[in-house]
């Protein structure tokens, strides 16, 4: 923001991220707030991303609720709202929990498009918002071979021949680039701008040649030609940013992940699927499969059914898609595979319905219709009663600290054994804890070095890193399980204090704090 009121635009290209949304939402808290980085205006930064992904969640249910019904999308609201890890990211001033939210949208609305042909809108909101998932994380751009694919799937609605479906890929391409051009400010510039307005005018004539069923070659021709000249400014403008994308595919994390018992920089191929199992909720992936398996099982009885079907093999290919390019990469985290899990969770809804429909299938057809209509009613409210207990209440019940949410079928190991744990979640209490102490504005405290500038936000007194020598003499010493984990810190510290105090969530020590002598 402050770039952009000096006029200085190339100062708003920091990062590969490139996190433009999310500059966009947290910065105007400074409209609100003095400007700077405490807790305080951290907080209002978040209320702001909270409030815009709160607002795109209930236009991502409206949508599917005209994909897939009334009960499909209830059941979606409670997944969706309670997904542990969405929830965890969207309390972060960060890209990931935007751009999932972004591409949810992009493949909902182009699901739509691909129901409504005739309805060009549906095809220019989905290339707005796939733009914006795109400016707020690099990644999105995986979901590029998926429109192809969706294309592919709903072959009867396609008219006009090959000519058509490079006019539909022309017009979401045209509108992404378009409106990367216009959010993001690095591109404010004469040159760009004459060459964007050029875009717009000749995809306007495209888009009202398409709705009167006729498309000429050569209108198409000068559209690709614009597209390419603007995609060559726009690479000549960020070429850095590509090079550093380039750079983060193929080198792994400075920082180590702790996976399957060892400490590693790149933890392979099984990273991802273990992020699946681990950070979704115990009935997500069995009911995505059922509701699979039930709309295959029912694809041939009507239409509707096999929109159904198709759709949800739309989904699972989003999923599939992410997950194999994101482990194909060097650089992994857990969070860079969140846009999958908003798919998951709309098709676990869909299995939830589906199951449900089908149990009270299979009870009238043994019993028959009149012997169990009173037994279906019984039937929904167990069923409810144990999603709720299973599926919702382990993850309310952690409130405010849902990235500490694992599923519950690990319960039978120590997952600290299994995967990296912590997202910084306990620091801030580790913290509270050290500020009740008498004259806490005069303790030294060191802390493990990923967990330092946590701690150092929310602590009254004086903080320093383990790895940093000092001339201070440390009252106390705090250990986070991350750093033990990666072996940066030994669990027990390296001071030879006395263990004072353990900040348990979940089940999991997180925090360890020893009084020096």
């Amino acid at each position: 923001m402050s770039a952009i009121k000096r006029g200085d635009f190339s100062e708003t290209r920091i990062a590969y991220h490139p996190g433009v949304p999310t500059m966009w939402l947290a910065g105007l808290r400074t409209f609100f707030t003095p400007p700077g980085t405490d807790v305080e205006n951290l907080a209002a930064a978040r209320g702001f991303i909270g409030l815009f992904v709160s607002v795109c969640l209930v236009l991502s249910l409206y949508f599917v609720y005209q994909l897939f019904g009334r009960w499909v999308v209830l059941a979606s609201f409670v997944c969706l709202s309670t997904s542990p890890f969405f929830l965890a990211q969207t309390r972060r001033v960060h890209t990931d929990a935007l751009a999932t939210i972004f591409l949810l949208l992009t493949v909902l609305v182009f699901l739509m498009y691909c129901q409504h042909r005739h309805q060009r809108r549906y095809l220019v909101v989905s290339g707005m918002s796939f733009g914006l998932a795109i400016l707020s994380k690099s990644y999105a751009l995986i979901l590029l071979p998926w429109l192809p694919v969706c294309l592919f799937l709903f072959p009867e609605n396609r008219l006009g021949g090959f000519w058509r479906q490079m006019c539909e890929i022309l017009i979401f391409l045209s509108v992404t680039v378009l409106t990367v051009v216009s959010v993001w400010s690095v591109f404010w510039s004469p040159r760009i701008v004459l060459v964007s307005l050029l875009l717009f005018g000749v995809s306007v004539l495209l888009l009202r040649d398409m709705n009167q069923e006729r498309v000429t070659p050569y209108l198409i021709v000068l559209v690709v030609s614009v597209l390419v000249l603007l995609c060559v400014r726009v690479i000549e403008t960020v070429g850095l940013v590509f090079e550093t994308v380039h750079w983060a595919v193929t080198t792994p994390h400075e920082v180590e992940h702790f996976f399957l018992g060892k400490v590693v920089n790149d933890p392979g191929w099984l990273f991802y699927p273990f992020v699946l199992t681990i950070k979704s909720t115990p009935l997500m992936l069995p009911l995505g499969l059922i509701g699979c398996l039930l709309l295959w099982k029912h694809r041939k009885q009507t239409d509707e059914t096999s929109r159904h079907f198709r759709m949800a093999v739309s989904l699972v290919t989003g999923v599939l898609l992410f997950t194999f390019c994101l482990s194909a990469t060097s650089k992994k985290f857990s969070r860079y595979l969140l846009p999958a899990f908003p798919m998951l969770e709309i098709l676990a809804a869909i299995g939830f319905v589906e199951g449900l429909k089908w149990s009270s299938a299979v009870l009238c057809s043994r019993f028959g219709i009149e012997a169990t209509n009173g037994y279906k009613q019984t039937l929904v409210v167990i069923v409810c009663l144990c999603f709720f207990f299973i599926q919702v209440f382990p993850v309310v019940a952690l409130h405010p600290y849902y990235g500490t949410y694992y599923n519950l079928c690990w319960k039978v190991t120590d997952i600290t054994k299994v995967i990296t744990v912590g997202e910084a979640s306990g620091l801030d209490l580790s913290a509270k804890y050290l500020n009740e102490k008498p004259n806490a504005w005069e303790l030294v405290v060191q802390v493990s070095p990923l967990a330092t500038e946590f701690v150092y936000y929310y602590f009254q007194g004086h903080v320093y890193r383990a790895d940093r020598q000092t001339t201070q003499s440390p009252d106390y010493e705090v250990v986070y399980i991350r750093d033990s984990q990666i072996g940066r810190v030994p669990q027990t510290g390296t001071l030879n204090g006395e263990l004072e105090a353990v900040i348990t969530l979940n089940g999991i020590d997180h925090v360890w704090i020893y009084r020096v002598p």
